[in-house]
Parts: C-alpha cells; structure tokens; sequence
C-alpha cells in the first residue's frame, strides 16, 4: 500500500534554544506546522530554515492554540510535539512503520522520558508516562489553558521508542515556566470553584515532595531527581497560594 502522510505541529513563543533541536528529527515529515505566539526571538526563523509552515496568532491558552495548529495540518496522520521534545531512532523508526503498513489503530501513544538539567531520567513517573500524540483524523483538544489533553475515538496503541522531554536546561527556565503555568491553573481553578485551606497550603507540598522523590523513585535519578521533587513540591506550594488569592479576590473584591 502507498505511505500515508503525515503532518507535524507545534506551538512556540520564543523557543530558538529548543526548536532547531525539534525540527532537526522531523525533517522527513510530510509537512511542519508551528503556530507561534509573535516570538521576539529567532524561533519563527529558525523554524522556517527548517521548512516549516508558520502561522502567527496571539496566544489564548494550550488547548486553543494546539487545536489551531491541528487545524492546519492538511495530512491524515498527525504528531503533535512540543518545541522542547525531541524524538529518538527508535520512535523515528516505529512512526515510519506505521505510515507504511495497514494498521488496525487510529491512533498512538508515545512513552516521554524527562531531561532535567542535562540529565535523562530513567525512572520518576514523568519518565514513564505515555502520551497521546499520533493521531489520525477526528482528533481533538480539549479547551483548557494549561494541561490540555489530545483526545481521539478508536483503537490505541504505543509506539516503541521515546520522546525526550529537555524542557529546564537551568533553574532560572524552571521558575519562569513555573510562574507561567500556575497563573493559568488559576483560571482552570477558579472554573471549578476551587480553593486552598491554610492545611492544604501546608501539607500539599511536602506530599508533592514524598511522592516524587520517593513513591516515584526520584531519589534514583541522582542529585537532579532531589532538585527535581523539590521544585514539584514548591510548584505546587505557589500554585496553592495563587489559587487562594484569586479566590479571595472573586470572593471579596
């Protein structure tokens, strides 16, 4: 049978430190689509280097702008990524197979391992997670701001191979997407009429840190699996208090 086409997209505000390493692996895709938020940077350039179809629209939350760019794809097969994911052979090689054979699924997941300070992560639950990402047409986003998922009908497989997740080359990246996500878990927060006691501001974090660092084996991943499980924790400590002000705020006035 001939090879199915595949379509690639992507969504980026000012990732020139991190797409060229993307797109480098996707260069044998049918077709590229980056949705970019006006980047101040080289993204849209490098991007376009790479032969990649750009289309410039202002942000308005993960799950609209994935769908944008989901939109756009022309191809039956889609793979959607994030500008800091980069795929290895293996999945290289599992993805190709799938385009050139009949496949009795509509759709795949894809196991993600974590990159955390230059170090690949071989255990920890983000290194052991299995996303939706190739999907064929009727596929879906949900509408949600931040932590958007990709829904489809059908049969579901996975792929052999990874995704590397290398999203945090340093601390200071860490806290600013920290920041970033937390205010738009506010919005997610506040929908659902969510709010934070003092108890929970106090004991939700330490729980982060137990869980990450030792029910999802964390401490095995060496120095950057502490620094790891301590930054969750905190990330949870400051989406807490966010969600608490906010309410207060809506509440009071």
């Amino acid at each position: 049978m001939p090879k199915a086409k595949l379509s690639v997209f992507l969504i980026t505000f000012n990732e020139e430190k991190n797409v060229g390493k993307t797109l480098e692996k996707l260069t044998w895709c049918d077709e590229i689509i980056v949705v970019d938020s006006f980047s101040t940077d080289r993204t849209v350039e490098i991007a376009e280097q790479f032969g990649a179809k750009v289309i410039q629209m202002n942000f308005e939350g993960f799950g609209r702008q994935k769908q944008a760019a989901l939109d756009a794809c022309q191809y039956p097969w889609k793979l959607s990524i994030d500008a800091d994911e980069v795929l290895d052979d293996k999945l290289i090689a599992s993805i190709q197979q799938v385009l050139e054979s009949d496949q009795e699924y509509q759709a795949y997941y894809i196991k993600r391992r974590q990159v955390f300070m230059g170090k690949i992560f071989r255990y920890g639950d983000e290194s052991g997670r299995k996303i939706l990402r190739l999907v064929s047409d009727g596929a879906r986003f949900t509408t949600d701001a931040v932590h958007e998922v990709l829904q489809t009908e059908g049969k579901i497989g996975v792929l052999e191979g990874y995704m590397l997740h290398d999203s945090y080359a340093s601390y200071h990246a860490y806290v600013n997407t920290m920041n970033s996500y937390t205010t738009l878990n506010v919005e997610k927060a506040l929908k659902k009429g969510k709010n934070y006691s003092f108890l929970q501001v106090l004991l939700k974090p330490k729980f982060q840190f137990f869980r990450k660092y030792f029910l999802n084996l964390n401490f095995l991943n060496g120095i950057e699996g502490y620094y790891w499980s301590k930054l969750s924790a905190y990330y949870v400590f400051l989406k807490c208090l966010k969600v608490k002000e906010a309410y207060h705020k809506r509440k009071h006035g």
